[in-house]
């Protein structure tokens, strides 16, 4: 791992180079093979983690073992920082989806780095807000949009966050399982595979070397209006 790696990383770009080093002295690289846990609710929590490459997800499971998948991470982004700042136990679980490389930071090193740089601290506060703003639409999704909304939205979102556009369809950067998608909007496959063919029909979604592809992105924002 080098200095030049580190400023690749969004989170860590405005950081002096004099506490890139830091970082690199106090911090270690760990690999994780898919599927593998990297963390579980309830435990508390010690460590924050960033994506060097691979992917990873944290999700959150019922007592009737029913997923809700949260958010995927990709190389750059981190997660894991809530408990360090609330000093309580996670509140998800993490899951690294296929073989992964994370920086991982322990707690006291974490406050200490975020208490000496405010560049570091104003980027983590506005990702935190970022999140809950997401959060909050997410909520308001689940409760006023019925499931062809609420998987149109999740598409978009996607498509937007990371699609590759080209002729003016986009294509979804990463491939889901209708198992993954259902998990992202917080449903089971039956309801999620009628509402992605009721979009197969209507021209606006199709599958291309095993990737969703979005074919007309505006059509699918008008199937996903805001609550009123």
């Amino acid at each position: 791992m080098s200095i030049h790696i580190l400023r690749k990383i969004p989170f860590l770009s405005a950081v002096s180079t004099g506490h890139l080093k830091q970082i690199l002295k106090i911090s270690q690289i760990r690999e994780y093979s898919a599927g593998q846990q990297i963390f579980s609710k309830d435990e508390f929590g010690n460590q924050m983690f960033i994506v060097i490459s691979g992917r990873a997800k944290i999700f959150i499971r019922s007592a009737a073992k029913k997923t809700k998948t949260i958010a995927y991470f990709h190389p750059g982004d981190f997660f894991g920082e809530m408990s360090l700042l609330q000093g309580k136990p996670r509140c998800t679980s993490a899951q690294s989806v296929e073989e992964s490389k994370l920086l991982v930071i322990r707690r006291a090193d974490f406050r200490r780095i975020l208490l000496s740089d405010p560049h570091l601290t104003y980027f983590l506060l506005c990702t935190v807000s970022e999140r809950l703003r997401r959060a909050n639409e997410e909520i308001e999704s689940l409760l006023f949009r019925n499931i062809l909304g609420r998987v149109s939205k999740t598409l978009y979102a996607l498509a937007t966050d990371a699609g590759k556009k080209s002729s003016g369809a986009c294509e979804l950067a990463d491939r889901y399982t209708h198992q993954e998608l259902a998990d992202i909007v917080g449903t089971t496959r039956e309801p999620l595979t009628r509402a992605l063919s009721t979009l197969k029909r209507a021209n606006i979604l199709d599958i291309r070397r095993g990737r969703l592809v979005i074919r007309d992105t505006r059509k699918l924002a008008a199937l996903c209006p805001e609550p009123n």
